[in-house]
């Protein structure tokens, strides 16, 4: 049998060392209507956000004003360093949400697996 046959490996494991006890999750905002700035609003949230109330997620956590790379690399780091009067319980109308993403989850593959789905 060829050897990648016997690969194990773990798929959606962070590379920031520890995995946090809750997941994390990055909102993107739409700025305020009349800002002169297109680019989203980064909010990095603690815990699952809500979006079960009608109209409207509910999330804890804080507003950081990092580029996109640098929070999805550095995000632990960044909830570790940030002071607890800035941490927010904050509920954002539907229409702001552009997305909001798992920062916890990794789906890079290994290349033993790619080479598996060849």
């Amino acid at each position: 049998m060829p050897e990648y046959d016997f690969a194990i490996s773990s798929v959606g494991v962070p590379q920031v060392g520890r995995v946090p006890n809750k997941p994390r999750h990055l909102i993107y905002l739409t700025p305020p209507v009349g800002s002169k700035s297109k680019s989203p609003i980064y909010f990095i949230s603690q815990e699952r956000p809500d979006i079960n109330q009608a109209g409207f997620v509910s999330a804890k956590g804080m507003y950081c004003d990092s580029s996109e790379d640098v929070i999805i690399s550095t995000f632990a780091s960044i909830l570790d360093s940030c002071p607890k009067e800035s941490i927010l319980e904050l509920i954002f109308p539907s229409h702001r949400v552009i997305c909001i993403r798992s920062l916890v989850f990794n789906a890079n593959k290994s290349k033993t697996q790619v080479n598996q789905e060849r």
